[in-house]
């Protein structure tokens, strides 16, 4: 066993197949768990490679035999409980492998990646569902299988959920103004994602202003200047996953508005072209169901 210690607390450890294993991060910006997560991990069977593929627990997702997501609910050495999420990926697609491979001279697991791209977006002072482990075999050109452990993501409830139902005007549009504030905060420190849907984004309206917190951010690309076309890659995204019966024209222009300080005429195209071909895949075939009354 390898032990590196950084800003972060860093374990490593060698399976049997030669390939790094888990690696397991105690603190950081999102981490709220201060009890030593290896503990915790070891409690309930995924210290190894070995024993998280074995892992039988509250199933909340299943994609077909590629991908299974459960939920752990666990009590810290402080005895207050904390809910985790296991993620699995056991059929990796090959092409992001080889794509890894080209990008970065090896291979990254969809959980590393996962893993780099909330380290990346808490640098940039952004909400991410905290790190707590995560696990990979690689072999020289694609992935085999990788495991990513995170905590509930900070929130009581989904973009998407609050869409669907808050009534009230200027709840409304306290939460538009503050996620439009809070995707040009994103692109201005040069990071954008295609997965930026509202069921990816958690808001938080405890605190005096609504906060966000980002889930399932294991695309995401970091460039200095960020040019229009990925802007608007991610704005029409976030559009067609709140549905025209959810969210009014008027309410869409004005987060536009807040979003480019005034004037989005120039990402409007562009916008539109992308919404033009989305809307083309059948995931967002329910977008434009009947529309609300104007708020």
């Amino acid at each position: 066993m390898n032990v590196e210690a950084n800003a972060a607390q860093q374990r490593e450890t060698n399976v049997s197949s030669g390939v790094v294993g888990a690696i397991i991060e105690t603190s950081g910006s999102g981490a709220s768990d201060r009890s030593d997560p290896n503990a915790l991990l070891e409690k309930l069977g995924l210290s190894t490679l070995a024993g998280v593929k074995v892992f039988r627990g509250e199933l909340i997702k299943d994609h077909k035999g590629r991908r299974d997501i459960f939920r752990l609910c666990t009590a810290g050495a402080d005895g207050v409980e904390r809910t985790w999420f296991l993620k699995r990926c056991w059929k990796p697609y090959k092409k992001d492998g080889l794509a890894s491979l080209l990008r970065r001279g090896r291979v990254w697991s969809i959980s590393r990646q996962e893993w780099e791209n909330s380290k990346a977006l808490e640098r940039a002072g952004l909400r991410a569902a905290g790190r707590v482990a995560f696990g990979e075999e690689c072999g020289p050109l694609w992935e085999k299988f990788s495991f990513l452990v995170t905590e509930a993501a900070v929130g009581s409830q989904t973009v998407e959920q609050f869409l669907q139902t808050c009534a009230e005007p200027a709840r409304r549009r306290k939460v538009f103004e503050a996620l439009a504030a809070e995707i040009r905060k994103m692109h201005e420190a040069g990071l954008a994602s295609p997965d930026l849907f509202t069921r990816h984004l958690f808001v938080d309206e405890s605190e005096a202003g609504p906060r966000f917190c980002f889930i399932d951010m294991a695309r995401l690309d970091c460039k200095r200047g960020l040019p229009d076309r990925l802007r608007a890659r991610d704005l029409a995204a976030l559009n067609l996953t709140a549905p025209l019966r959810f969210v009014s024209a008027r309410e869409r222009l004005r987060f536009l508005l807040v979003y480019a300080r005034g004037s989005g005429r120039d990402l409007l195209p562009l916008i539109r072209r992308r919404v033009e071909y989305l809307l083309r895949r059948r995931k967002f075939r329910g977008f434009a169901q009947a529309s609300p009354p104007a708020r």
